[in-house]
C-alpha cells in the first residue's frame, strides 16, 4: 500500500501545472442544435451570419458580421458591438463595448451566448 500512495504522489507532482489561466470560451445553445461551445483561442473571434464569421449564427436578426471578442492586455476579453443594426446586448443592457466577466450573457439578435472562464 505504501509503493501505491508513494506512486501517486509522484504522479501528483508530475502532473503539476499551472491553472492560472485557462481559455474562456463561448457556450451556445441553438434550437435543434445542442449545445456548441467557441473557445477564444485566437485575438478577435468574430460572431454573425456570414460564413466567414468564427461563430456563425442562423437568424435574421443576426447581421452578417455582428459582433466581436477582443482578448486585451492582461487577459481581459472586450465584446464589441460592429455597427449591427439590432445591437449586442449583455446581461439585458445594450453595449458598445463590454469588458467581459464569467457568466456575462450575451443576446445577439434572437441569440443567447454564455462567457465562461471554467477554473
Amino acid at each position: 500500500m505504501q509503493c501505491v500512495e508513494a506512486a501517486i504522489k509522484s504522479l501528483k507532482i508530475a502532473v503539476r501545472f499551472d491553472i492560472s489561466f485557462l481559455m474562456p470560451f463561448l457556450r451556445y445553445a441553438g434550437v435543434g442544435q445542442g449545445v456548441q461551445f467557441f473557445p477564444l483561442d485566437k485575438e478577435v473571434v468574430t460572431i454573425g451570419r456570414s460564413k466567414e464569421c468564427d461563430v456563425k449564427l442562423e437568424d435574421i436578426n443576426v447581421s452578417r458580421r455582428h459582433c466581436q471578442v477582443r482578448r486585451a492586455e492582461g487577459g481581459v476579453y472586450i465584446l464589441e458591438d460592429l455597427k449591427s443594426k439590432n445591437g449586442t446586448y449583455v446581461n439585458g443592457a445594450p453595449i458598445q463595448h463590454w469588458n467581459l466577466s464569467d457568466g456575462d450573457l450575451i443576446s445577439v439578435g434572437d441569440q443567447k451566448l454564455v462567457y465562461k472562464v471554467e477554473r
